[in-house]
């Protein structure tokens, strides 16, 4: 509930929730794919619930775990830094407790032996790759002033960018194929919705998540096979 709660608004409407939160809203689209994959954690979590199997759903909680530990320690550097707001506060606060309570429940599950694999080797692929796309998304940001060069952004609000790439960086590939699929599709509609204002390197996360967006929803129609 919490990452729905704060992915949405970064998604929906992220110029007044920065506004809110006390932000410069610079750089609208690492809000909205922070946002994005804040909601996909959401969905991914909500059919983990729904078929109450841990097998398919232990990389999504493992997942939310390196999440709120990455968004806690984005906290630490912004108290660090003596970068305090109100929202540092209570997305650290968040964090804490939902670390706590994750922990729980992979430690009551330690020792779970996996099925044997059951997709074919091009989905392992294709997973992979997104894997690899989400980290390299996600842990550029915590180094917030050089990505954002890269990408042709200010970069101003740093505490948004280590919140966004710590959402980015835990999307795992599991035996749930359709768990990246939420927030790949709707960062690329994030890009095509401020694509007049989209540096060209930024171009390319659109044309990514497009990408992975159609072959993971080809994975999901196959089921696996």
């Amino acid at each position: 509930m919490g990452s729905l709660a704060l992915g949405l608004p970064l998604y929906v409407f992220p110029r007044p929730f920065a506004r809110l939160a006390e932000l410069s809203g610079d750089d609208t689209f690492i809000y909205e794919l922070g946002g994005a994959a804040m909601i996909g954690y959401a969905v991914a979590l909500a059919l983990g619930v729904r078929d109450g199997a841990w097998s398919p759903s232990r990389f999504v909680i493992l997942g939310a775990y390196a999440f709120v530990a990455i968004a806690f320690l984005a906290g630490f550097v912004s108290f660090a830094s003596n970068q305090i707001s109100g929202l540092v506060v209570i997305v650290s606060l968040w964090a804490v407790v939902s670390a706590w309570a994750v922990a729980q429940i992979l430690v009551a599950h330690r020792g779970a032996v996996a099925g044997p694999r059951d997709v074919a080797m091009w989905v392992m692929v294709i997973l992979a790759l997104a894997t690899l796309s989400a980290a390299v998304f996600g842990l550029g940001p915590q180094a917030p002033a050089p990505f954002a060069a890269l990408m042709g952004y200010k970069g101003t609000d740093e505490y948004v960018y280590r919140l966004a790439g710590a959402a980015s960086t835990s999307l795992r590939p599991s035996r749930a194929p359709s768990i990246p699929a939420a927030p790949r599709a709707l960062s690329l509609l994030g890009g095509v919705r401020t694509g007049v204002s989209l540096p060209a390197a930024l171009f390319l996360v659109a044309l990514a998540a497009g990408f992975f967006t159609v072959a993971i929803g080809a994975i999901i129609a196959r089921r696996g096979r």
